[in-house]
């Protein structure tokens, strides 16, 4: 893909002032003579694409980059050939050669879907739609309720009352519809620290219900409840225990006696999906420890029996089957870009290979079915960009406007850091989920030269980075591919991860920072009870607690650029306030600094006599600004800089430019409304 774009770049560059003719002819030469089919499809786009009234050269020029799609063996070139049959009928013999390569016929595929977007802005996407068609349930994140919408008034209504967060951390996830349409089924990460699966009612008119606890199990660490089964006895969930297996059950809503199906390491389906008579489970799965790339298996409901429907190098995720049983429909990225794949299925088995559905979907997840055929589906928009301003800190000023790098990729970098030099600034580029979009990639951009360079370390995904003081290697927090979290040095210059430190099973680490001679390892150690500030002897793998706060109190961490303090955001559950403190890194009582902190920007002033910070709340009628308090103590003063506030800014070491990532990933709900009777015609 790189190459393509480079390619394009060079052709708009150079052909500038061709005639849309010439460049079809140097296209003919690019791909007939210099067999260069990748520049030759540049070329026929452009051709195409600038070729105005011309419509026959348009068509033609269409007709042989499929050819040369084809000719690579990539699944893009029916489209194409679909795309003159439709567009360009006036067009015959461009039409007659599209046909013939399609062998005879369009395909209904494609171009019958008609889609339709239903609810703009979704605040959540993991919920399931009803069996009419009505509702979508969710997870309202302002509370973290369960909620469901109607779509066809756009009004949401709570079914769980847990309060704000401010006074309880539960929440919802997840959750699935009975086949009659009454209940909800869903997951609840309650006070005890447990996830429970639980059934609510969704009856109007009757104040907020009250849910019944199905499932809880003390050796849980996390569970997600996939589907009801289509008999309304059984609910499909994925349990993940606290030795890091996972395993396929069935939950009776009976009594809740708990049946595993299959038991698998650590790794773990994404999506699973049951057929409509009950019989088989589809469902998503890497095949090798060290391959992020998912296959789709079958698996008989009882456990008895697997197959693999889809194996392909390429990553194929989200399987839900078609209302009639006989195919399963799933994402794949095969073609380069996230497009629908379908598979027909008999008896558990695939019947040939998996074919193109629909194509270009971007970032897409299906959500499942509705009675009448109906396919629901989130699809991602949006996304987060890296910029660069030049201000003077002193004066709360911005010199210079804020200007996005780099230019190549947009949408999808985050985390900025300055490397200790100056020289760099490493970014990770990918956002979320399990797909193709995943952080798995960091880039290291030059100040000097403005050219980017990717690394690809073998991790499971990124959480954030920050440079080591030598400035020859980063840290980074996440996972491995086996999913062990913890704190990794990747070397800057290839790529290579080694494992620091991992987490205890349930636990998780975050921002890592290396002492300035890398001798001491500074980190924040969260498990289920308890969030800790560390530091480990490198050599002796001797450690250290410095500070002890609830759950998930440590927010933030950052070292003084002499490496001699330590300054951190703490939840003061008690004030219901984000307090700012700082400490010795020999160890000792922290001081608190300042309260009601914003959790955004945490940042040392470059000559570390103070401490940058955002605040923001009642009565600042400003909105969020940026703050600094000496580090010695004293009374906080503004900077302003509101524009500046509200992103996770990094300081370059002159102290004269700030890097921030800025942006926001969004998701809009989708239905294909007529799928079931375009695929029994295309059947």
């Amino acid at each position: 893909m790189k190459r393509i774009i480079l390619f394009g770049l060079m052709a708009v560059a150079l052909a500038a002032a061709e005639t849309p003719q010439e460049v079809y002819q140097k296209a003919l030469v690019k791909e007939r003579s210099e067999g260069k089919l990748e520049e030759a499809i540049q070329l026929y786009r452009r051709a195409a694409d600038s070729a105005g009234k011309d419509r026959a050269l348009a068509a033609k020029a269409l007709v042989q980059l499929a050819a040369c799609y084809e000719k690579l063996g990539n699944t893009e070139s029916r489209r194409i050939y679909e795309r003159v049959i439709k567009d360009y009928a006036d067009q015959k013999d461009a039409v007659t050669m599209a046909r013939a390569r399609l062998g005879g016929s369009t395909s209904a595929h494609e171009t019958d879907i008609v889609t339709r977007r239903v609810w703009v802005d979704a605040i959540d996407t993991e919920g399931a739609p009803s069996p009419d068609g009505r509702y979508l349930s969710f997870v309202d994140w302002i509370t973290g309720d369960l909620a469901v919408r109607d779509l066809t008034t756009g009004e949401n209504r709570r079914l769980t009352n847990k309060g704000p967060w401010s006074g309880s951390e539960e929440f919802a996830l997840y959750s699935t519809f009975s086949p009659d349409g009454k209940q909800l089924a869903y997951a609840w990460y309650n006070t005890e620290n447990h996830w429970d699966l639980r059934i609510v009612s969704i009856a109007e008119g009757t104040g907020i219900p009250k849910p019944r606890v199905l499932y809880r199990s003390d050796d849980l660490q996390y569970l997600q409840p996939a589907q009801w089964s289509p008999d309304g006895k059984h609910i499909l969930t994925l349990f993940t225990r606290k030795d890091r297996t996972n395993q396929i059950a069935l939950v009776p809503v009976a009594d809740g006696a708990a049946r595993v199906l299959k038991t698998f390491d650590w790794r773990a389906p994404v999506k699973m999906s049951f057929s409509p008579d009950g019989r088989h489970i589809a469902y998503d799965f890497p095949p090798k420890e060290d391959f992020p790339e998912r296959d789709i298996y079958v698996l008989a409901a009882d456990g008895s029996r697997e197959f693999l429907a889809v194996e392909h190098p390429a990553n194929d995720l989200s399987p839900v089957w078609t209302p009639d049983g006989k195919s399963i429909l799933f994402i794949s990225d095969r073609t380069g870009t996230q497009a629908a794949w379908i598979v027909s299925i008999t008896d558990g088995k695939s019947q040939g290979a998996a074919q193109p559905l629909k194509t270009e979907m971007g970032n897409t997840s299906f959500i499942g079915f509705s009675r009448d055929g109906a396919l629901f589906y989130a699809k991602g928009t949006g996304g987060f960009d890296i910029y660069i301003a030049k201000v003077d800190l002193a004066s709360g000023k911005v010199l210079e406007p804020a200007k996005k790098i780099p230019e190549r990729v947009e949408g999808s970098n985050l985390l900025p850091d300055w490397s200790p030099d100056g020289r760099y600034l490493a970014y990770i580029r990918g956002i979320g989920g399990d797909g193709p979009g995943i952080s798995k990639t960091i880039c290291i951009w030059s100040v000097e030269s403005k050219e980017e360079r990717e690394l690809r370390p073998k991790v499971g995904y990124l959480g954030g980075l920050r440079w080591s003081p030598d400035s020859r290697s980063l840290l980074v927090w996440g996972s491995d591919r086996k999913g062990r979290k913890g704190a990794y040095q990747i070397d800057a210059q290839n790529g290579e991860a080694t494992p620091v430190v991992l987490a205890q099973p349930g636990g998780d680490i975050r921002h890592p920072m290396w002492s300035s001679d890398q001798t001491l390892l500074f980190y924040v150690d969260s498990s289920e009870s308890s969030s800790r500030l560390m530091v480990r002897d490198r050599a002796t793998g001797t450690e250290r607690e410095l500070f002890r706060s609830e759950r998930m109190g440590i927010s933030q961490m950052t070292l003084s650029p002499d490496g001699r303090q330590i300054a951190f955001l703490n939840n003061d559950t008690a004030r219901k306030s984000l307090v700012l403190k700082v400490m010795p890194v020999a160890g000792s009582q922290p001081r608190e600094l300042a309260v009601d902190v914003a959790s955004q920007v945490l940042a040392w002033e470059p000559n570390g006599k103070a401490v940058i910070f955002a605040r923001s709340g009642p009565g600042r009628a400003s909105g969020t600004e940026l703050w600094w308090i000496p580090v010695s103590g004293g009374t906080a003063e503004k900077l302003g800089l509101a524009e500046l506030a509200k992103r996770r800014l990094r300081i370059h070491p002159d102290g004269s430019r700030v890097a921030f990532s800025d942006g926001v990933v969004k998701a809009d709900i989708w239905v294909m409304e007529n799928f079931v009777s375009n695929l029994k015609a295309s059947r």
